[in-house]
């Protein structure tokens, strides 16, 4: 429960930084929305017209949309050498409590990425500083902490679906192609987009945990790449990994994953180590159809954080620069099975 609360104690930073990013200021503008003033915000009705119409929105920019009849914000990055009319990847990337999309987007350095592998990346706002995301169906309990901050509010489906409708208007999307990870909260609202988002391809939950029974979701198959710190002292590691303590009532994600897609119960393991010492295995689900592979990432010694990001101002959420980056371990792992 200390770190529980350390989130909390540290609400009032991330809303000061979120208070920075919604001013529109060069901190987090690298162009103007066509039509719009320069601080870069962007409230443009849902797409309309041909894809990649509009100009100026390109590189790092703060928009905002409707949804749920109300205003929600998020943060875009496209790459500058895109051809807007060549359908690309999209990647919506989910933050967790306490935190902004300006975190995600430094911890993650997916505007890295972008460049090298010409995607589209999407940092939504969550409904709160700390109950930021709708994480269940009617409901449920989630696993771990978690459940203490679930948004009942079940209006981020349709904030998504805004956000899409949005970059397309500036870049035209694959949708064959679309892909969500989170962290914390984020990577439980990552298990529930893997659950009931059928227009999702594959998901990459990382630190959250999910519902006791995934039988009901709306989805068939689901190619799902988990990665949980063993020593995160926030969300229990067994809310994931079946190598860790198990959580009262909530079988391992990683098993329910295997048990939804037809994956066998057992798994092969090999090494999966930082440049900078950190340690680390992933575990690859035996005899998973071709279009629901599941794997799980754990992190030896680490906490609650992501793993790769560059090393952070205290926050608890910031990165573990010397173990393996989950940012392209999830990219790798979508590239292979979910292409």
């Amino acid at each position: 429960m200390t770190c529980f609360s350390r989130v909390l104690r540290f609400a009032s930073t991330a809303a000061a930084i979120l208070a920075v990013s919604h001013c529109g200021g060069s901190q987090t503008n690298h162009g103007t929305p066509s039509g719009g003033a320069d601080g870069g915000e962007e409230s443009g009705p849902a797409a309309s017209g041909p894809c990649g119409a509009r100009t100026g929105m390109t590189g790092q920019t703060m928009r905002m949309v409707t949804a749920g009849g109300q205003q929600r914000q998020y943060m875009a990055y496209l790459p500058r050498n895109l051809d807007p009319k060549k359908p690309v990847p999209l990647v919506y990337v989910f933050h967790g409590t306490g935190m902004t999309p300006q975190n995600m987007y430094d911890v993650t350095q997916y505007s890295t990425l972008a460049d090298a592998q010409g995607i589209a990346v999407a940092f939504p706002a969550g409904q709160n500083l700390l109950d930021p995301w709708n994480v269940s169906d009617n409901g449920a309990a989630v696993c771990g902490y978690g459940n203490a901050v679930n948004n009942t509010n079940a209006v981020d489906f349709e904030f998504m679906d805004a956000i899409k409708a949005d970059i397309s208007q500036d870049q035209c999307l694959d949708a064959a192609h679309t892909f969500v990870t989170g962290f914390s909260m984020g990577g439980y609202f990552t298990h529930h987009v893997g659950c009931d988002r059928k227009d999702v391809k594959a998901v990459a939950p990382h630190s959250g945990g999910t519902i006791a029974d995934l039988s009901g979701c709306a989805t068939g198959h689901m190619p799902i790449i988990i990665f949980h710190g063993t020593a995160d002292p926030l969300i229990a590691p067994g809310c994931d990994d079946p190598n860790s303590a198990a959580q009262s009532g909530f079988p391992p994600s990683a098993t329910l994953w295997a048990a939804k897609n037809g994956c066998k119960t057992t798994s092969t393991m090999s090494p999966e180590n930082g440049m900078g010492g950190g340690t680390g295995q992933c575990y690859l689900y035996d005899g998973c159809p071709a279009d629901g592979q599941v794997e799980l990432c754990t992190f030896n010694g680490m906490m609650h954080v992501w793993a790769g990001g560059p090393a952070g101002n205290g926050l608890v959420a910031y990165g573990a620069p010397t173990y393996a980056s989950a940012t392209q371990l999830e990219w790798d792992f979508w590239k292979k099975y979910a292409w």
